[in-house]
């Protein structure tokens, strides 16, 4: 790799970059989406932002530099210790800026939450993320015209910023786990960062995940700020509806594990139990928790796939209505 400029440090850079950011238990929902990455073919450059120590399993790969990895198959992981006092959600921008200036990530960039995985061939991201910004509608308030009251809170509150009109008229609310883009749009991520200060400086708390009530401007800070920056910043989108994330049936692309139970900590057995089945995110999970990078021990993921076995078997006869 070649230095970004003369006398500063070494940095690995590439034409397409996936980061995201995580702490904590959240390592093993990314070394799984890795596995999922790797499995679509992705060849370029993996960047995490993180809080805390390195997971364990980078004890397996292959060193370049201190935080910098080689992956099977030629794609590499980069690492980058980060301390912001805002929760990490709302520091998406932030940090998808700081690629690009940086220079690591030259082309393209996407940033996924750890909870995701990938289903299709990573040809088929490369080719959305060149035609707009590449996004999908959240589950909730899916579907949301112009004249919904929340988008006119938001659009109150830029005016109070100072924006003036927005530049596009949108009808979807968009899920801030994902988001693909040529860097030549940056226009979007600087908004994005614009719009989280603003929230800020009106009172919304930064280091929470969700601050207030859904009467509040702005509730889930990262995505009510993302869905403001899509109308103000004029790039087009190129959009799939709630079944992008899985949300719905019909989807082809992603898996996304919302909720407190996450499938790295779920007792699927109990929640089978309970009424509640293996949804099709945990299964993937589970699928691609078995390599190439191995987050689990083999009594451990012998142990996962025997239980969300049994656990889909029970739901077939104790599921909720």
């Amino acid at each position: 790799m070649n230095s970004q400029e003369s006398g500063q440090q070494f940095l690995p850079h590439h034409d397409q970059v996936v980061c995201t950011l995580f702490e904590g238990h959240y390592h093993f929902g990314f070394a799984v989406l890795l596995n999922s990455l790797l499995r679509a073919g992705f060849r370029g450059l993996m960047w995490a932002g993180y809080r805390g120590d390195l997971p364990p399993w980078t004890a397996q790969l292959k060193r370049l530099g201190t935080e910098w990895f080689e992956l099977p198959n030629g794609a590499q992981l980069g690492f980058e210790r980060l301390t912001p006092s805002a929760h990490f959600a709302n520091y998406k921008p932030n940090f998808m800026l700081d690629l690009v200036q940086k220079r690591i990530a030259r082309k393209l960039l996407w940033y996924f939450d750890p909870d995701i995985t990938v289903r299709c061939s990573w040809r088929f991201f490369e080719r959305w993320a060149t035609f707009g910004l590449a996004l999908c509608s959240d589950s909730i308030n899916g579907f949301m015209p112009p004249l919904h009251p929340l988008r006119c809170m938001w659009i109150e509150a830029a005016l109070r910023a100072g924006w003036g009109e927005p530049a596009t008229s949108q009808t979807r609310y968009f899920n801030a786990g994902f988001v693909g883009l040529d860097i030549a749009r940056l226009a979007f991520l600087e908004r994005w960062r614009e719009a989280i200060s603003f929230a800020v400086q009106q009172g919304t708390d930064v280091t929470a995940f969700m601050a207030g009530t859904r009467e509040d401007d702005f509730y889930i800070l990262d995505q009510d700020a993302m869905n403001l920056a899509v109308m103000y910043s004029g790039e087009p989108v190129s959009a799939i509806g709630p079944e992008g994330m899985g949300f719905e049936v019909g989807g082809f692309t992603m898996y996304h594990s919302v909720g407190a139970a996450k499938p790295w900590t779920k007792e699927f057995l109990k929640f089978a139990l309970n009424g509640w089945p293996p949804t099709n995110a945990d299964k993937h999970f589970v699928e691609c928790a078995s390599g190439p990078i191995h987050a689990f021990t083999p009594g451990e993921l012998r142990a996962k796939q025997r239980a969300i076995k049994a656990a889909a078997l029970l739901g077939r006869f104790n599921k909720r209505t």
